[in-house]
C-alpha cells in the first residue's frame, strides 16, 4: 500500500538534505500524491523538527509533514551515492551523515505512528539497511521492506 506507486530514487547524488527533500517531494507532487505545497511543509518541519537517525549501520532520515497536506498515503524511498547531513532527530546541534532517507505522506495521522514505529524496527536491522543502500531494484525493495511490515 505505501509503496503501489513505485516513488524511489537510487544512488543519488544531493547537495544537501533540502536538494533531496524537494525532489522526492516533486516526484509526489507530479503523481498527485500530495497537495501542491507538500514539499514546503516538508522543509519547514524539518528546520524545526529534524529526522536525522544514526543506525549502527550507517544514517537514514524520514521527512513528512502534517497529514492535511497529502492526498494519498505513500512512502517515497531514496538511496545515496554519497551521505549527506542532516540534523540528528534527537539533538538538532549535531548532524548525521544520511544514506536512506524515507519521505512520508501519510492521509491518515494514526498510520503514522504505526509506520514510524516499524520503521524503527527496520532501521535496527543493520542487514536490511546494507540490502536497500545497495539496491537498484522497485521490487527488491518492496519485497525487503514487505518482509520487515512495511508495506
Amino acid at each position: 500500500m505505501f509503496f503501489d506507486r513505485d516513488i524511489m530514487l537510487f544512488h543519488q547524488e544531493a547537495e544537501d538534505s533540502t536538494d533531496i527533500i524537494s525532489r522526492m517531494a516533486i516526484r509526489l507532487t507530479e503523481a498527485d500524491i500530495v497537495k501542491r505545497d507538500f514539499g514546503k511543509h516538508v522543509l519547514e518541519r524539518e528546520a524545526t523538527y529534524p529526522t536525522g537517525l544514526q543506525t549502527k549501520a550507517l544514517g537514514v532520515a524520514i521527512p513528512h509533514t502534517d497529514s492535511k497536506y497529502v492526498n494519498q498515503s505513500q512512502i517515497a524511498f531514496a538511496s545515496l551515492k554519497k551521505p549527506i547531513s542532516f540534523k540528528d532527530m534527537t539533538d538538532s546541534d549535531k548532524k548525521v551523515e544520511v544514506s536512506l532517507i524515507f519521505m512520508i505522506a501519510m492521509s491518515k495521522p494514526h498510520d503514522q505512528m504505526t509506520l514510524l514505529s516499524n520503521l524503527m524496527a527496520v532501521f535496527q536491522n543493520e542487514n536490511v539497511l546494507i540490502k536497500l543502500l545497495q539496491s537498484d531494484d522497485v521490487a527488491e525493495v518492496k519485497q525487503v521492506l514487505k518482509t520487515n511490515n512495511i508495506e
